[in-house]
């Protein structure tokens, strides 16, 4: 079965949400969130949904099952959008295959929070590297 959604990167989303704002993992992920088409907002509440955690009390449940609504749109809209790319042949095999493994070497890097292994440079590093990758996929 293929996992759709990778829980290691879901729980660092939300450590993120509670951790201390000089987080080198937290400034990585809010690096990665800037770059996505979602808002931080957008990705707790995707986690929320993930854990059934519910609504944070200050939103009414009308605001926050609408903002469900729209992450969930935006998740499918997202997952559309790859599988047009991939049978127009905009996205090759070997794209996503290296997309896959770069997704699960940043879930590495997350899941080493209280670890050397980031460091601000370490971070323009990983943010280079992944924008490079990103560049050289999209080839229009």
């Amino acid at each position: 079965m293929v996992e759709m959604f990778n829980y290691g990167v879901a729980i660092q989303i939300c450590i993120a949400g509670m951790a201390e704002s000089d987080s080198k993992s937290n400034t990585l992920l809010m690096q990665l969130i800037a770059n996505s088409l979602f808002t931080p907002r957008q990705m707790a509440i995707i986690s929320n949904q993930l854990y059934r955690q519910g609504r944070d009390r200050k939103v009414t449940s009308g605001a926050y099952y609408r903002q469900v609504k729209q992450s969930k749109d935006k998740v499918t809209a997202v997952l559309y959008s790859m599988v047009l790319l991939q049978a127009t042949n905009v996205l090759k095999p070997e794209s996503v295959e290296a997309i896959s493994r770069l997704a699960a070497q940043l879930n590495v890097i997350l899941a080493s929070e209280g670890s050397d292994i980031l460091d601000n440079s370490r971070i323009d590093d990983v943010m280079s590297v992944t924008d490079q990758l990103i560049k050289r996929v999209c080839n229009l």
